[in-house]
């Protein structure tokens, strides 16, 4: 494993649930860790659907294994923008994620 092929900074992102102040919850997010890591883009067009254009992008994320990891009830954040993650595979010292931009 070379590491000059993590040049790239993401922070991962789990939900949590808070209490709001008029004694309900809400959804929010909280920064689990960032890292380096690889990141390539699989897939990016932009469409014109019912005058509104529309950017669809997906990237293939590869990171080092750590204690916690991410899993599907997760995001990235990567250059400012929130991705989901699609799909995830932990090898022996490595994690692999398939992500794409979030509709949030």
């Amino acid at each position: 494993m070379r590491p000059t092929k993590y040049n790239k900074r993401i922070t991962v992102q789990q939900r949590i649930t808070i209490e709001n102040k008029i004694g309900g919850w809400s959804n929010a997010w909280a920064d689990m860790f960032s890292c380096w890591a690889s990141v390539l883009p699989v897939k990016g067009f932009k469409k014109l659907e019912y005058a509104r254009l529309e950017y669809n992008e997906a990237y293939e994320v590869e990171m080092r294994k750590r204690m916690v990891n991410a899993d599907g009830d997760c995001r990235i954040v990567f250059k400012g923008n929130n991705y989901q993650i699609i799909s995830f595979m932990i090898d022996d010292d490595k994690v692999c994620l398939d992500i794409a931009k979030n509709a949030e």
